[in-house]
């Protein structure tokens, strides 16, 4: 189960990239399929697939694939991880947590330490995140994973080497946030 957790976890570190980017290949095609344009490109289909029957998409990131995505949408996301993964659903925090935004995923994030809002008890829903905003999510994440599994999410204890010649122990949650990192381009 702590292996699969681990592949998922990773899987969706990939999805997360990939939901990230700018839409700038995004162009509108008189009388074009939406659904077509919206959909994936080929080389992310199988990853996003996977990921779909893991249930790691939600109703708001299953779609339009090549549109930038929100720092809601990203919350719901990551939080669904972070459910999976620790296989426990998160309370969320009181709904007068941010004034602009009483969604459960959001004030989940925030219960968990995911996200902290833009200040002023303001979260900004709709606003597109950047890869600053993801990789410390992803981090945070990946930590309340971590804690709520006992220091086992990724149900490996990998090697990597950081220097050729110097084979080096790293513990999970350092494989995980230098793939998050790594991922998202930090």
């Amino acid at each position: 189960m702590m292996k699969q957790t681990g592949k998922i976890l990773l899987a969706v570190c990939a999805v997360c990239a990939l939901l990230s980017a700018n839409a700038l290949a995004f162009t509108v095609v008189e009388g074009g399929d939406l659904t077509e344009i919206n959909a994936p490109h080929e080389w992310a289909k199988a990853e996003i697939e996977q990921a779909r029957e893991a249930g790691l998409l939600t109703e708001h990131t299953d779609d339009c694939f090549k549109e930038d995505i929100t720092r809601f949408q990203f919350a719901e996301l990551i939080v669904n991880l972070a459910e999976k993964a620790t296989g426990k659903t998160i309370e969320p925090a009181p709904d007068t947590t941010f004034t602009d935004c009483s969604e459960a995923a959001v004030l989940k994030a925030y219960a968990a330490g995911i996200v902290s809002g833009v200040g002023d008890q303001q979260f900004a829903p709709d606003q597109t995140t950047n890869r600053e905003q993801i990789a410390t999510m992803i981090y945070r994440a990946v930590t309340y994973i971590v804690q709520q599994s006992g220091g086992d999410a990724l149900g490996v204890h990998a090697q990597i080497q950081h220097q050729p010649g110097h084979g080096q122990r790293v513990a999970d949650i350092g494989l995980a946030a230098a793939a998050a990192h790594a991922l998202v381009g930090v």
